[in-house]
Parts: structure tokens; C-alpha cells; sequence
């Protein structure tokens, strides 16, 4: 048994955000039914691709976002489409959209128009939220992020500001959109309470991870904007280093992280107590006189060996591995974190597993991310569409 077994999502997202936040209903056992326009979701169309060969069914992004989900195409542009959806919606326990909420209402998949086929939950994922003068702004992870975090202070004073990499953004919003989407079916479920759930992927980015919250929170209370530090680091060691094999990353502030680290390197000239002196060892020449030790000591050791001293003498240093050192790290095999799936394109192919372990309701990839329009066949009959009615919806190509 799945923890979200008998609960039906109609998916009407594209993209990363609300495709993610699906997706993880899907893992944990929802039926969630990907809803894709003609020429399917975007997301197809991102890369990494199997053997760098682009293709609708090849992209790394589209089958990580969209596990255990099934797909029917449908043109929501016709009003033949209307009429497939009213009987999806009829079925579901959950509407999931991301349409902007103009392009929803000239769609009529806005909560006010669902609203008529049935009392269902609607969860919205928009950009800026359903008012406001931004409702109907684009954004993009990069223009999310220097809105809604904390990009001002990120980075070094008298560069330009820097931000976390890749859509990390938005599929931090689409998580924040999955808790939503369980205490929907929650209320729906037990009280019989059927409404639109707004979550603005700028307002939960505010909420978001680093110093989001506390930047606001230091400005709400004591009227200061944080601002880019003038060196990265208040000590004379810390950030990334090269090593004999790749990098590796040490906190070395001042107090036991100090100490553990010079206990860690075993250098004589480190037992000298002017490096106790905080004003010297903080200061520009104790930071290269730093340096002029730890770089040859780093450079001579591999990651591996590192991270062995830094066990030892309990000091804040990691390894930075790469994908290949994830895929082949003993510690996630042995726990089970890796998964396969076996795609009739694509082959057997391994998959980021579990996020987290349930004892009796597992996590589990069912089934791979579904090809374009794989099951529209199969639901159309469900929907009690009979053989020539299908036929004609598909010479017309309102479905695919």
C-alpha cells in the first residue's frame, strides 16, 4: 500500500515547479494524470539528454520531474478538450495548475470556472500570486531568485551578486507547492473542504532557504539591509580548496573550527601564538601567510585523505564530490537511495530514488516518466468515451 494510494490528481502543470510538486504526490502513490498540449510540456525540451541526443522522450529533466504520473494530450484551446477535462475533473481529488492566471481564464481552467464541473481543491502555482501588479509578470529561476532572496548580499562586495545554480529555485517552490498540495487533499479528504490553494513562487521564495527570511526579518527589526561581505571569509582559512584530485571545502572560523583545522594540517608553523591573535589572523597578510601553508598541504593530498585527517581531528571539512562520486558513493547504495526504471525508449536506466524512508507506505518509482500522450487512449475509454467518439477527437487533434 502507498500513503497517497486512492487519491487522483489531475495535472495540468508544465515546466519544473508544479511538475515537481506532482510528482511527489506521484511517489508517494497518488494516480496523478500529466494533462500535456499538443507538442507536450516544455520540460521536454531541457536538457541533459540520453547520449546528448534531444528528443521528446530523452530528457534527464522530464523523467526526473514526472515519475509515476500518466499522460494524455489534450488541446484545452478547443471546446472539445473542455469537455474530455469537465469528465477528468469529475474524477479527481486535486486540480494542480501553473498557467498564468490570465492565460487560466482565457483557458477556462481557472478555480472559478473548475468551480463549475465540481467542489474540487484547485492549486494554483503562479508566478506573483492570483492579484497585484505582477500578476501576469514572467519570471525565470535567475529573475525569481534576485527578487525573492537574498541575491544582493550573495557574493563579494564590488562584484556583481551571484545566485544558488541551475533551477534549484523553482524546484524549491514546487516542494513548497507539494505541502500545499497535501494539506489540500487533507481538508478535501476530512472536512469536506474544497478550495483554491494559491501558492506565488515569489512569496515562497521569501520563505525560502539561506537568509531569505532572516534578511527580512534583520531589516523588519533593526531597519539594516544586509549587504556583500568585503572577503569571504572573517578567518584565515575557510571556502574551497584545490586538493591532489579535486577540491574540498573547509569552515575554519575562529574558536574549535580554528583549532581542528590546524590539528588537522599538523603544520610546526601553525603552533606559533600569534596565530591565537584574532587581528592578525584575520587580517589580509595572516590570511596569505595562511595560505602559503594549507595550499601546499591540500595540494599534496588527495580528497579521500583529507577527509580521513579532517575525521580524525573533527574539523569542518568535505569533500565536493561530483555526480559520478554520488552515483558510486557506498553509503547511498547501501541505504537503497538509487532506483531503476525501465523505459521502452530509453532502457533501463538508474533514478534518483527515495528523499525520505516511510516503514509500511514506501516511496517507490512505479513506472518511468510517461511518453507524449501514452495513455490518452486508455483515460478517454475510462472517461466512458466510446471508440468512435475517441477517433474523432483525434482526427480533429484535440487529443493525441
Amino acid at each position: 500500500m502507498d500513503a497517497l494510494e486512492g487519491v487522483t490528481v489531475v495535472d495540468l502543470t508544465s515546466h519544473i515547479a508544479g511538475p515537481y510538486a506532482t510528482k511527489l504526490l506521484a511517489d508517494l502513490g497518488a494516480r496523478v494524470i500529466k494533462v500535456e498540449r499538443p507538442g507536450g510540456d516544455g520540460s521536454r525540451a531541457l536538457g541533459p539528454f540520453l547520449g546528448d541526443e534531444p528528443g521528446p522522450e530523452r530528457s534527464a529533466t522530464y523523467q526526473f520531474l514526472n515519475t509515476n504520473k500518466e499522460s494524455m494530450v489534450l488541446d484545452l484551446k478547443r471546446p472539445e478538450g473542455h469537455e474530455v477535462l469537465a469528465r477528468l475533473v469529475e474524477k479527481a481529488d486535486l486540480v494542480v495548475e501553473s498557467y498564468p492566471p490570465a492565460v487560466a481564464q482565457r483557458l477556462g481552467v481557472d478555480y472559478e470556472a473548475l468551480q463549475t464541473i465540481g467542489d474540487v481543491p484547485v492549486l494554483s502555482v503562479t508566478n506573483f500570486g492570483q492579484t497585484g501588479p505582477y500578476r501576469d509578470y514572467q519570471l525565470s529561476d535567475t529573475v525569481l531568485f534576485a527578487m525573492g532572496g537574498e541575491m544582493w548580499s550573495l557574493g563579494l562586495a564590488g562584484q556583481e551578486p551571484l545566485k544558488t545554480g541551475g533551477t534549484s529555485t523553482l524546484l524549491q517552490c514546487g516542494a513548497m507547492a507539494g505541502i500545499a498540495a497535501l494539506g489540500g487533499i487533507h481538508a478535501w479528504e476530512l472536512h469536506g473542504v474544497g478550495q483554491h490553494i494559491d501558492v506565488p513562487l515569489f512569496e515562497v521564495q521569501i520563505q525560502s532557504i539561506d537568509r531569505r527570511s532572516s534578511a527580512i526579518l534583520a531589516y523588519r527589526f533593526s531597519g539594516r539591509v544586509l549587504e556583500a561581505p568585503i572577503t569571504p571569509h572573517a578567518a584565515p582559512a575557510g571556502g574551497i580548496y584545490p586538493c591532489a584530485d579535486g577540491y574540498v571545502e573547509v569552515t575554519a572560523t575562529f574558536g574549535n573550527y580554528w583549532n581542528r583545522f590546524r590539528e588537522m594540517i599538523g603544520a610546526e608553523e601553525f603552533s606559533d601564538p600569534h596565530w591565537d591573535d584574532q587581528s592578525f589572523a584575520a587580517s589580509p597578510d595572516g590570511r596569505a601567510a595562511a595560505d602559503a601553508i594549507v595550499y601546499p598541504w591540500m595540494l599534496s593530498h588527495t580528497r579521500d585523505e583529507i577527509w580521513r585527517e579532517a575525521r580524525r581531528a573533527r574539523a569542518m571539512v568535505a569533500p565536493l564530490f561530483t555526480g559520478k562520486d554520488l552515483f558510486e558513493d557506498p553509503v547511498l547504495r547501501e541505504r537503497g537511495f538509487w532506483a531503476e526504471i525501465e523505459h521502452k525508449v530509453l532502457g533501463r536506466l538508474p533514478m534518483i530514488g527515495r528523499p525520505y524512508v516511510f516503514e509500511k507506505t514506501p516511496w517507490r518509482i512505479r513506472k518511468p516518466a510517461p511518453m507524449l500522450g501514452e495513455h490518452t487512449a486508455g483515460i478517454l475509454e475510462e472517461l466512458g468515451l466510446e471508440p468512435e467518439e475517441q477517433q474523432k477527437l483525434n482526427e480533429a487533434g484535440v487529443v493525441g
